[in-house]
């Protein structure tokens, strides 16, 4: 029934970790498709918990692959002989994909060949980057929507609420909500009654994704109540602590709230949508984090953007944002996020930007200060002292012994590289830093 492995063929006797390599140089190929719970030798196994495994792949699907590939890979799951067996259908992609984890690097970019992954070299990866490049950008208002019928009753109350009159007869016309050709646009379903997106929020009982716990969904909904909600459950689990060693007694919230709405907002309304990019929300036992994709707009430098200065990446889109009282033209979200959590907070790649939240749970988060949180410079030096004595501690260890995020840790290890300060020796599981002055 089932044919050997071959360039379009993938047989898995289980899931293992091998997966995202495997579904990244699909995409990177001419698609293919993946069977798990059958072995090498075309035999049946089966798949004992197929709910749990079908939510592991979604997860990896979602999670562990840049850019957004859910449009491009789709999975189903079949009973074979009374055993299950899950098929992953997977097309080829538009872009450069990439495990998000190594990011474009020779770990990272992966080719079928034959029945095999292989690496791409960086002058291969270099060359299919800037081919990428040239793929024409498209705006959401000029991408038509899947649906013909859409209704707005949600969105119309917002604007209402917030003063706005709304014309029935130019409705439409006067949000950009349909092409050139009179068709409901993209821009039109995300704010729609009822859509496709998804805004996920996963939760997570470790400080990395090995300890899953739960995913909550807040989409098929217009997009501004689909974010609202999103918004109000993560400030629901923003605890109280109070700081007893302090006269009078003074109570503090695990994490700033404004600085995490303002990078929620921020992540929502310059997402690149017109990819069918969903940003996401991930909560761990130390952090928050939020991500967004499309990059820092080409027009702007990294300065630019972390002193706040405002280019939307959907003009449209931050303009009902406006008239709906959630974003503001001032540009202040990023800088009041830096002047809670520092610049490390975000960390940026060719293709997406997280922002990082470290939680407060002992109710003593110096970066809530301007005068008290720790200064780059101050930590950087810390690091190369630590790297001094042990050059192979992990990011893991130097996060642990400074009391800071990993994404600061490896931003700091970045701009300490760059330097050159520091470099790494080996590869990067089993080497070793070294200090160079």
């Amino acid at each position: 029934m089932f044919v050997d492995e071959d360039n379009k063929i993938e047989l898995k006797e289980i899931l293992n970790g091998s997966l995202p390599k495997e579904i990244v140089a699909f995409l990177n190929s001419e698609g293919g498709t993946i069977y798990i719970g059958v072995n090498k030798k075309r035999e049946i196994v089966g798949i004992e918990k197929i709910d749990e495994t079908m939510r592991q792949i979604s997860d990896i699907i979602t999670d562990q692959i840049s850019p957004r590939c859910v449009e491009f890979v789709k999975q189903e799951h079949d009973t074979i002989d009374g055993k299950e067996v899950i098929k992953i259908n997977i097309l080829s992609g538009n872009r450069l994909f990439y495990i998000k984890k190594y990011g474009l690097s020779e770990n990272g970019c992966y080719i079928r060949v034959g029945s095999s992954c292989k690496s791409l070299t960086p002058e291969e990866i270099e060359d299919r980057f800037i081919k990428s490049l040239n793929i024409k950008e498209v705006n959401i208002i000029d991408i038509p929507s899947a649906r013909t019928q859409l209704s707005f009753k949600i969105l119309k109350n917002y604007l209402i609420s917030n003063n706005n009159h709304i014309c029935d007869d130019t409705f439409l016309e006067n949000y950009h909500l349909l092409t050139k050709d009179g068709k409901y646009n993209y821009l039109a379903e995300i704010l729609a009654d009822n859509n496709d997106i998804v805004i996920n929020v996963a939760t997570f009982s470790s400080s990395d994704k090995s300890q899953y716990l739960k995913r909550e969904e807040f989409g098929g909904k217009c997009l501004l109540l689909a974010m609202e909600q999103a918004k109000n459950y993560i400030n629901s689990i923003n605890q109280t602590f109070v700081n007893l060693e302090t006269t009078p007694r003074k109570e503090i919230k695990m994490f700033d709230t404004e600085a995490f709405e303002q990078a929620w907002i921020n992540a929502c309304v310059h997402n690149k949508w017109s990819e069918s990019n969903h940003p996401g929300i991930y909560v761990y036992n130390n952090r928050i984090e939020i991500e967004s994709f499309g990059g820092i707009p080409k027009v702007l430098t990294k300065e630019q953007f972390i002193k706040g200065k405002s280019e939307p990446v959907n003009k449209q889109l931050f303009d009902i944002f406006r008239a709906c009282n959630f974003a503001e033209e001032s540009g202040h979200g990023v800088p009041s996020v830096v002047s809670v959590y520092g610049e490390e907070a975000y960390i940026f790649s060719e293709f997406y930007i997280d922002v990082i939240i470290p939680f407060d749970k002992n109710g003593f988060n110096k970066a809530t200060s301007k005068s008290d949180r720790k200064q780059p410079d101050k930590v950087r030096e810390s690091v190369v002292d630590l790297l001094k004595s042990n050059g192979k501690l992990s990011r893991k260890d130097l996060s642990l012994l400074l009391g800071v995020t990993e994404g600061s840790i490896r931003h700091h290890l970045n701009k300490l590289q760059e330097d050159k300060i520091i470099r790494h020796v080996g590869p990067d599981k089993g080497g070793y830093w070294e200090v160079l002055k």
